[in-house]
């Protein structure tokens, strides 16, 4: 069997989700269709799509195939999944580490357009908008600036936003998390940064902004955690 270039289904397919050709409500085509339309070998259609999986376009699901995950501008210049990041921890080393949260807001609104830009999330639906700001050993540390999809996401409390919105959303809702890409960033620190966080002699903010989506392709949060960037440190573990 002639095999095409590995990039070169890649490149096709990733046209096609970009293009609009397979969208959020559709599947990728089954292997043995890609097999026959790009006369390749299943290992050469497995490589490609898993490059497009690496970088947050599609996600594999059981019973289901390849699904596409929404992408807009915003979402798709971040190409970091979950399962390659550890996240941010704190500097002190001490096992005894006091964390409390503190919710700032919570209401529900709907998506504006100015929303929409900075969240991805189309104009009009409902979402949770949440600040919580994370105490930790007598500071407030973190600040998380948060968007949930109530459609996708529905009966967040003030008490469920304290404790773990994901443990509700694994346990509660039984909803599968299936990707999570993030972006780390360096920001002046703006006036909610002054407001709630103790940033001392800092004039900026280290900013990981998340996109969230399940396993249907839909992304369900949009959120920003801004951080006193001399508190803590960034891990990710990178296999060769």
């Amino acid at each position: 069997m002639a095999e095409t270039n590995n990039k070169d289904i890649y490149q096709a397919l990733k046209q096609r989700v970009l293009n609009g050709k397979y969208n959020i409500k559709m599947r990728l085509p089954t292997e043995e269709s890609l097999i026959e339309e790009f006369k390749v070998s299943r290992y050469a259609v497995r490589k490609a799509i898993k490059q497009l999986s690496d970088e947050g376009l599609v996600y594999s699901v059981k019973g289901k195939g390849v699904v596409v995950l929404e992408h807009t501008p915003q979402s798709q210049e971040i190409n970091l999944s979950l399962k390659e990041i550890d996240g941010l921890q704190t500097l002190n080393k001490s096992q005894d580490v006091h964390r409390t949260t503190l919710i700032a807001d919570f209401k529900q609104i709907i998506v504006d357009k100015k929303i929409s830009n900075q969240t991805s999330f189309a104009i009009g639906i409902p979402v949770y908008a949440i600040k919580r700001v994370r105490h930790i050993n007598n500071k407030n540390a973190v600040l998380d600036i948060n968007y949930f999809n109530a459609q996708l996401v529905p009966g967040i409390t003030p008490e469920i936003a304290k404790q773990s919105i994901y443990d509700y959303i694994h346990h509660e809702l039984k909803m599968k998390i299936a990707v999570v890409k993030r972006q780390l960033r360096i920001e002046h620190a703006q006036q909610i940064d002054y407001e709630n966080l103790n940033l001392g002699i800092n004039n900026c903010v280290g900013n990981m902004v998340s996109f969230a989506f399940n396993d249907d392709g839909k992304q369900f949060e949009y959120t920003e955690s801004h951080f006193i960037p001399d508190n803590f440190i960034f891990n990710q573990l990178l296999k060769f």
